[in-house]
C-alpha cells in the first residue's frame, strides 16, 4: 500500500519520525516512525504495554515526546496540547468515552463550539447540525436523546460525529471494539469504510488480529515500545503478525469439549434488587458441572458484576438458592465459599483482587493463611511462601520477579497475572473467572487459556464471565447470554454462530 502511494507521488498526511518517549527511565516508545496517507486506515497493533496508546497520545498532544518530529501535510509541527492537534485536524476517540450523560446527543456534539444567536445557545441549531452530520456520514442518531439512554455503540457513534464536527482529517480510535457486540462492530467497520472513501484517514489502536486484517490497509506492529514490523495487511497472516507481536509462535488453543461430570454449582431463581427496587438480576437458573466451562456472555453492565459478587459471597440481600455439590449454601461469605472449594478471579483486579500497598508474596498468600503447605502454628512460614511466589512468578511470567515488590508497583497486566496465578493455585473445584485475561498480552492470554482448559480437563468446573466474545467462544463448552440481568439463552457453544450470539447480547433476539 505504501509503495503504491509513493509511486503515485502522494504526500503523507502524517509522519511521525523517530519518536522517543520514556517515563522514569523506562522507554514507552523508542525511535518509532510511521506514515499515514489520506484515505488510509492504519492499524497500530501490539500487546498491552507495547506503547501504542502512548505513541498516539504524543500525536494528540497529551504527552510530550523526549525526541523526534511530527510532520503534518509535509510541514513540521509542534503539538503541545490536544487543542493544537484538533486545530490541525487530528482527533482521538478514547477507549472510555468522554460524553456528559445528562446532556442530549446534540448538546454533547457541539459542546465548546455551540451555535449561538445574540450569545444564547440555539438548541434547535445544535439538533440541525447533528441531523446533517448523521446524514452526511451515515451515522444515524437522534440528537434529542439523552446520552445516558444510549447503548455503547451509539455513544461511540456520538464520539465519532463529535470529532467530525470539529473537522477531523485524521481520526485515532483507541481499542474501538472493546465493548461492542459483533453487530455494533460491523456497523463501526462500515462507518470506517465510508470515512475512508471520503478521504478521511484513520489509525486504530488494537490488539485484535482478526479485526486488524479485516479493516486496515497497513499495519504497524509494536513490541516493547519499538516497531517490529510494517506490513500491507492484505498480505500478512495471523501467525506472522502474532510472532511480530510476541516474538514467538503461539500454540493454538484446542478445545475438545469433553463430557461433563457431576453438578458443582447449582443456582436457582437467583434475583437481586437495588434498594430503589430496580432489578439487577432476574431469576437466574443455571448449573456448572465438573469438567466443563460454562461461559457467560454479555455486553458489560448487564448484571455480570452483581452475579460475581453474589457467587463470591461479597453481595448479600439476594433471593433464590445456591447449592455446591448438592448442599445448599446459606448466607455465603468469601471465606466460607473458599473453604467449600470456590476460587474467584474478579473483574476489577485493583478493587477486588489485590492489596496494592502489600508485597506480591502477601497478595499471593491471601486465602492461604491456614493452608498446611505454608502454615506452621502459630504463623505463616514466609520463606516457604516467598519460594512459592517466586515459582508462580516464573511460571506465569510475572515481571519483575520480585516477591517483595508492592503489588501496586506492577503493571496492570502483571497484576492480573498475579491474581490468576493465586486463584489457579487453590485446591478449588469451582473457579469463577471474570475477564481473566483483561489487560494482558497475547502470549499470557494464550497461556491462561491453556491453564483454564487444563483445569477443566482435570475435573474442575469453570464459570467464565467475559466481555471478550472470542474468549467465550473459544473456551466455553456451554454458553449462557445475560441481558438486563436475565439469562436469555443457554445452550452448547457449538450451537451458536457469532452473529446469533451477538444478537442475544444486544437484546434483539427473541428470548
Amino acid at each position: 500500500m505504501e509503495a503504491l502511494h509513493e509511486r503515485k507521488g502522494r504526500q503523507p498526511l502524517l509522519e511521525m519520525r523517530r519518536i522517543t518517549k520514556s517515563f522514569g527511565g523506562v522507554f514507552a516508545n523508542e525511535d518509532v516512525s510511521l506514515r499515514c496517507y489520506p484515505g488510509e486506515v492504519i492499524s497500530l497493533l501490539g500487546e498491552n504495554g507495547a506503547g501504542k496508546t502512548t505513541l498516539m497520545k504524543v500525536l494528540y498532544g497529551m504527552h510530550a515526546a523526549d525526541s523526534g518530529e511530527i510532520v503534518w501535510k509535509g510541514e513540521p509541527v509542534s503539538i503541545r496540547t490536544p487543542g493544537d492537534a484538533i486545530r490541525l485536524g487530528i482527533q482521538m476517540v478514547h477507549q472510555h468515552f468522554m460524553l456528559i450523560p445528562t446532556l442530549s446527543v446534540a448538546e454533547n456534539l457541539v459542546l465548546g463550539r455551540e451555535p449561538k444567536k445574540h450569545g444564547i445557545f440555539q438548541r434547535c441549531g445544535a439538533e440541525e447540525i447533528c441531523e446533517e452530520l448523521s446524514r452526511t456520514y451515515g451515522l444515524r442518531i437522534d440528537g434529542r436523546r439523552r446520552v445516558s439512554t444510549l447503548s455503547v455503540g451509539e455513544r461511540q457513534r456520538v464520539e465519532i460525529l463529535k470529532a467530525l464536527y470539529r473537522g477531523a482529517e485524521l481520526l485515532i480510535l483507541d481499542e474501538p471494539t472493546a465493548v461492542l457486540t459483533p453487530q455494533e462492530t460491523r456497523e463501526l467497520f462500515g462507518t470506517i469504510g465510508r470515512l475512508r472513501a471520503m478521504g478521511k484517514s484513520i489509525i486504530i489502536i488494537t490488539h485484535k488480529l482478526k479485526e486488524t486484517r479485516e479493516i486496515s490497509d497497513r499495519v504497524y506492529v509494536l513490541r516493547g515500545g519499538k516497531i517490529t514490523g510494517e506490513r500491507q495487511t492484505a498480505g500478512a497472516t495471523i501467525d506472522e503478525l502474532t510472532e511480530l507481536m510476541v516474538g514467538y509462535r503461539l500454540v493454538q488453543t484446542q478445545n475438545q469439549h469433553p463430557t461433563p461430570g457431576d453438578a458443582l454449582l447449582c443456582v436457582k431463581n437467583l434475583s437481586l434488587r437495588e434498594k430503589q427496587g430496580r432489578s439487577l438480576l432476574r431469576e437466574l437458573n443455571f448449573t456448572v458441572y465438573s469438567g466443563e466451562i460454562l461461559g457467560v456472555a454479555g455486553v458489560e453492565g448487564n448484571g455480570q458484576e452483581e452475579l460475581i459478587e453474589v457467587l463470591s459471597g461479597i453481595r448479600s440481600g439476594w433471593d433464590g438458592e445456591m447449592e455446591l455439590r448438592g448442599v445448599r449454601v446459606e448466607k455465603p461469605t468469601p471465606a466460607r465459599l473458599m473453604e467449600l472449594g470456590v476460587a474467584t478471579i474478579h473483574a476489577d483486579r485493583q478493587y477486588r483482587g489485590l492489596l496494592l500497598d502489600k508485597s506480591a508474596v502477601k497478595n499471593m498468600m491471601l486465602g492461604f493463611q491456614r493452608d498446611r503447605r505454608f502454615y506452621r502454628r502459630p504463623r505463616l512460614v514466609w520463606k516457604l511462601a516467598e519460594r512459592q511466589t517466586a515459582e508462580e512468578m516464573e511460571r506465569f511470567d510475572i515481571r519483575p520477579r520480585d516477591p517483595q515488590r508492592a503489588a501496586g508497583e506492577f503493571s496492570g497486566g502483571n497484576q492480573q497475572k498475579l491474581i490468576v496465578a493465586r486463584e489457579l493455585g487453590r485446591d478449588a473445584q469451582l473457579l469463577i473467572a471474570a475477564n481473566p485475561t483483561r489487560g494482558i498480552d497475547i502470549g499470557a492470554v494464550n497461556s491462561i487459556h491453556q491453564k483454564l482448559l487444563q483445569a477443566r480437563d482435570g475435573g474442575r468446573g469453570v464459570l467464565l464471565i467475559s466481555s471478550d466474545l472470542d474468549e467465550i467462544m473459544e473456551l466455553s463448552d456451554r454458553i449462557a447470554v445475560i441481558y438486563e440481568g436475565r439469562i436469555v439463552t443457554l445452550r452448547a457453544a457449538v450451537d451458536f454462530t457469532e452473529l446469533e450470539l451477538g444478537t442475544y447480547m444486544g437484546g434483539t433476539a427473541d428470548a
